[in-house]
């Protein structure tokens, strides 16, 4: 049997539903148990695939639950940073931030146990999709670091994307310690709070 092609397997429907399933059987488990307890064998019954099916799209259950939590952050930032115009990038960074926070409070249980207990590399995972993010911006010209006088402008701009990104992993991560049910508002001022001062609010 021929092994699929690495690059080809995204367009391939077998695999996209595997994905589908995995992902939907991995975020349903970790939102009571913390995903080092979520063998194998479990997300593979619970998603109707063959346990070696796991090792096509990660490495373990951690692996798995980043990749499904990575993919929605994604296709948000696919439908309203990416195809944003200088005139509309405004907007589409607030509607990315408010969907972004929606995701967060919506999959709660598994950010707010994963990132208190420092597992699972959402920090990390969180962190990268905010920096991307940032850097997006600052190619659209929504946002424009200060320059820093005998420092590489490449530079001072991936040391604000990585700042800003850490900011943001910071502030979701002591918001969700906050008692159930959040105030989603209360996360988007707290957001506000620690831009800097060269970031455009908006109206």
């Amino acid at each position: 049997m021929t092994a699929v092609e690495p690059d080809a397997r995204p367009a391939d429907p077998r695999w996209q539903r595997s994905r589908a399933r995995l992902h939907a059987a991995v975020l349903e488990l970790a939102a009571d148990r913390p995903v080092e307890r979520i063998t194998g064998s479990a997300l593979a019954a619970a998603a109707g695939v063959h346990r070696s099916t796991i090792y096509e799209h990660g490495c373990d259950a951690s692996d798995i639950l980043r990749g499904a939590l990575r993919a929605e952050l994604d296709e948000i930032r696919r439908r309203l940073i990416e195809p944003a115009t200088a005139e509309t990038i405004l907007s589409a960074t607030a509607a990315s931030a408010d969907e972004v926070f929606a995701h967060v409070d919506r999959h709660g249980a598994v950010y707010a146990r994963e990132l208190d207990r420092g597992t699972a590399g959402l920090s990390a995972m969180l962190a990268e999709h905010f920096a991307h993010s940032v850097r997006l911006l600052i190619e659209h010209g929504a946002v424009t670091p200060p320059e820093v006088p005998e420092d590489d402008p490449q530079a001072v701009a991936e040391t604000a994307a990585a700042t800003i990104a850490a900011a943001a992993v910071a502030v979701i991560a002591v918001w969700l310690r906050s008692p159930e049910p959040r105030d989603r508002r209360q996360l988007a001022r707290r957001w506000r709070l620690v831009l800097p001062p060269w970031w455009p609010i908006g109206d």
